[in-house]
């Protein structure tokens, strides 16, 4: 049951093997014997890399690195990979962060909250940092990541973007995303409330309309074929 206190987070994180924690960070875990990371130095030839991503054991950043799809394949994994690549003392967000809590094809670009601007690409993806106003209740850590909870990574999706054709795209990969961690179009809307003097909160709106149609037929759906 979703709490009702005033300042409760509006999605709900499930309880995973992997820590996830809102608050102050946990203790130190064991360092993987096989690290999250790999670069080209760490292997015999300069074609060990290109091997391991053919083959699909490393899912390849930039021609010198890449990352153990193995960690991909848990949101633990995931959070070690991108604590890694991104700037910092940064946060993750939008895209970057919903790679965290749902998997899939890494992105493009690196996505984190900061107030500083990097020239400079990290492991072959050029990093955009927003300078937004985010509430602390609206943050996660996952072991040493720092990272938007799934609402308020939503919410920074459809600012970004807005109701263009090409960005309809978004609708199935968010709505998945409110299944997944249970919070809803409605919950969006409310964090947008609280950030109205955003230029494209109109157009995220609009997107966010779109996606609640898609959410309202997925819930009639599995009405419709659960058990009396």
């Amino acid at each position: 049951m979703r709490s009702t206190a005033p300042d409760a987070p509006r999605d709900t994180i499930p309880a995973p093997a992997e820590p996830v924690t809102p608050g102050m960070p946990l203790a130190p875990r064991p360092k993987p014997i096989i690290p999250p990371i790999l670069v080209d130095r760490d292997l015999p030839g300069p074609l060990s890399l290109k091997r391991l991503t053919i083959i699909g054991s490393v899912g390849g950043l930039d021609s010198r690195s890449g990352y153990w799809t193995e960690h991909a394949d848990t949101l633990y994994g995931r959070a070690m990979i991108t604590e890694r690549i991104i700037p910092f003392a940064t946060i993750a967000c939008a895209f970057t962060a919903l790679w965290v809590w749902m998997g899939g094809t890494f992105p493009d670009t690196l996505d984190v909250m900061s107030r500083s601007h990097f020239r400079k690409t990290h492991h072959g993806r050029r990093v955009r940092a927003f300078d937004r106003k985010v509430e602390h209740r609206d943050l996660a850590r996952i072991g040493p990541l720092r990272i938007t909870r799934p609402a308020r990574t939503v919410c920074d999706i459809v600012t970004i973007f807005g109701d263009r054709t090409e960005d309809m795209l978004l609708i199935e990969p968010i709505a998945d995303c409110m299944d997944a961690y249970d919070f809803s179009p409605g919950d969006c809307m409310m964090i947008l409330d609280e950030n109205p003097c955003m230029p494209t909160v109109p157009q995220a709106r609009t997107l966010l309309r779109s996606v609640s149609r898609i959410y309202a037929q997925r819930r009639a759906n599995r009405q419709e074929f659960s058990p009396a």
